[in-house]
């Protein structure tokens, strides 16, 4: 059974009802029950819980509410919480939701207080603004642990809120109205099942999963070694290859050398025979 938890730390509270069919009134209005033999609540049932909050390390205040749970009657939970506006700059009020109704109404009130801060400290908090009419559609996942035959429930909100138009004269207006509608969006609970198996062929083939990465790795390894090897070998034959080269045309061009030095040689040899015979036929 659904449970809706308001923190009163800046809150007044007002009044609560049950609302049904398309209802959505503040002040009540003409609704035709699908079920008329049926007796049908038209006051929430609430406890209040004085406990020590875990987050901060000090005392609050929290008024717990009996969430609606007559989905095919369209039963939905009406709270008005009022805020003084001359005290903050800022209106609002944070709510947590769980489902254990049934337990915390047979609890004494030290249990309620430790319970109600074990769920403070897990569950996730919400807020709603003062001055808004909101309306909270829920919808809930049953989460089931097939190894351990567990269930699970998380809940999950849809908000929406539209601007309060207050009627009272703006010098009396000390106080913001706070307006907050909670409907379950769904009769249906959507369950997720998570299969766990934990076998002694789960365990051997893990290993054998971990021993072939293993040797997919080594193989990867062993051929980038290979890869690096033949690469360095590629380039030391271009290397000795250029080397090669270099020396090929250095003795290319000391030949060139050589030949044009003893081409120089031998003009000048046959320069200077030249000028002897001269001489010797002018003598």
């Amino acid at each position: 059974m659904l449970c809706v938890v308001c923190r009163q730390d800046f809150a007044t509270y007002e009044n609560c009802q049950f609302k049904y069919g398309d209802d959505l009134s503040p002040h009540g209005g003409n609704w035709t029950p699908l079920t008329p033999v049926d007796v049908l609540d038209n006051c929430s049932t609430f406890i209040n819980v004085t406990f020590t909050s875990s987050l901060v390390n000090e005392n609050r205040t929290a008024m717990v509410f009996r969430g609606p749970t007559r989905v095919n009657l369209k039963q939905s939970l009406w709270l008005n919480f009022s805020i003084d506006t001359t005290k903050r700059e800022f209106g609002a009020m944070e709510f947590l939701i769980f489902s254990d109704w049934r337990d915390l109404d047979a609890m004494t009130a030290a249990e309620r207080a430790n319970y109600l801060a074990q769920e403070e400290a897990k569950q996730p908090l919400y807020t709603l603004p003062a001055g808004f009419r909101s309306w909270v559609k829920i919808y809930k996942i049953m989460r089931r642990d097939g190894a351990a035959k567990t269930n699970l429930s998380d809940f999950y909100l849809i908000t929406d809120f539209s601007k309060y138009n207050d009627p009272r004269p703006l010098e009396n207006r000390t106080s913001d109205p706070l307006l907050v509608l909670f409907e379950w969006k769904s009769p249906t609970y959507e369950y997720i099942e998570d299969i766990l198996s934990t076998t002694i062929w789960n365990t051997l083939g893990s290993l054998a999963g971990v021993f072939v990465t293993l040797i997919k790795a080594g193989e990867y390894f062993y051929a980038w070694i290979k890869r690096m090897r033949r690469e360095r070998h590629k380039k030391l034959l271009k290397l000795r290859e250029i080397e090669e080269e270099r020396r090929r045309m250095m003795a290319e061009y000391e030949q060139k050398r050589e030949e044009k030095r003893r081409q120089r040689l031998a003009e000048s040899q046959e320069r200077l025979n030249n000028v002897v015979k001269e001489r010797v036929m002018s003598q």
